[in-house]
């Protein structure tokens, strides 16, 4: 008899404590959803906008290490612009573009600037003077299909240095540096119009330059 009584107290016990349990829990539900419908929606996921992102960015995309092979390219060039009779003539190009340099600076204007491809080339002017040069290129989307290029580098030369009579160009070793305007033709053809321009910056005297004009063509890897 004690114990039936003792159970059913500890029976009604236990009842009145799920209720407790329950109606705190229902009145929490509660709050938490009258809470959410009171908080504004997070707004939707949008990347943050880098405040030194570049008006230009590279045409070409970073594939392949700089020291390999990214780019060939053949084209014919209108020899010395000078209009020097002793040099005008037909000139063949052939150059070389490795990789895009590594980057990774944490600004966008440096990883545009400090990422150059490098350059290998020669322009062989057929007795006149011919150019083996290297340096670094940079190539900017402009539009579609369409890029610009700019190359700054050295060169060496076969040419005269100082003779009389002829387009003498000062120091063995001089500057070089091109423009381009590219397009690309597929994925891995490009065509561009090209000019550059030879000379020593008044490092010696004297200081003639050399300016070749024309069309390259280019396969991309």
């Amino acid at each position: 008899m004690l114990d039936s009584k003792w159970g059913s107290r500890a029976a009604q016990a236990i009842l009145g404590c799920a209720v407790a349990v329950s109606l705190q829990v229902s009145f929490g539900v509660a709050a938490a959803a009258a809470a959410d419908l009171n908080t504004p929606m997070a707004a939707p996921y949008a990347p943050a906008i880098d405040p030194y992102m570049p008006a230009i960015t590279p045409f070409t995309p970073a594939n392949h290490p700089f020291w390999t092979i990214d780019e060939v390219r053949v084209g014919a060039l209108d020899h010395a612009l000078e209009d020097s009779v002793a040099e005008r003539g037909a000139a063949l190009n052939l150059e070389v573009l490795g990789g895009r340099f590594p980057g990774g600076y944490g600004n966008s204007i440096l990883d545009f600037f400090l990422t150059p491809k490098p350059h290998l080339g020669t322009t062989l002017g057929f007795g006149k003077t011919d150019e083996f040069y290297w340096g670094v290129t940079w190539d900017a989307k402009l539009f579609g299909p369409t890029f610009l290029e700019s190359s700054f580098g050295g060169a060496a030369h076969d040419g005269p240095l100082d003779t009389r009579g002829l387009p003498s160009y000062g120091c063995e070793l001089n500057f070089r540096e091109s423009v381009s305007l590219g397009y690309a033709i597929t994925q891995n053809w490009r065509v561009l119009a090209t000019l550059d321009h030879m000379s020593n910056g008044n490092l010696c005297q004297p200081n003639h330059g050399l300016t070749n004009a024309g069309i390259r063509l280019g396969y991309h890897f």
